[in-house]
């Protein structure tokens, strides 16, 4: 006979591991705005300034297609529209030291960045620039 009460089992004890460190990888970020990402949308409203009577209206998006490198319009208020498509034709001037011109033709992407910094005349002024993805 056995005597179960005087045998003990003894198991070896498992040295107790440290958990092992992994390195943390930051994220990559992306400047979005320093060269155009295809598949992205960058986009500027172009509003005329009313306050502090009213509030301030939107005339026109401008938009930069990262797929394409083609800047379209879309007129918002039909009375503006002869002088939005006539602002978005040339090349645009931007104050401040220094005084610098960029061109449409050149570097698309560049000139639609430089919107909000932009002279547009009058009481024209643009909103920052956006972006967002393409739908397909």
């Amino acid at each position: 006979m056995v005597d179960n009460a005087n045998t003990t089992k003894r198991t070896a004890k498992k040295p107790k591991s440290k958990p092992t460190k992994v390195a943390k990888q930051e994220p990559k970020k992306v400047d979005v705005m320093a060269s155009p990402v295809t598949g992205m949308i960058y986009e500027t409203t172009i509003l005329l300034r009313k306050e502090p009577v009213a509030k301030d209206q939107e005339l026109a998006k401008v938009s930069y297609h990262g797929s394409t490198g083609q800047i379209s319009l879309s007129p918002l208020d039909a009375r503006h529209e002869a002088q939005m498509e006539g602002l978005i034709e040339g090349d645009m001037l931007v104050e401040g030291p220094p005084t610098v011109m960029v061109s449409k033709s050149e570097t698309p992407f560049e000139w639609l960045k430089a919107f909000p910094k932009a002279t547009l005349g009058g009481k024209l002024y643009a909103s920052e620039v956006i972006t967002y993805y393409e739908n397909k």
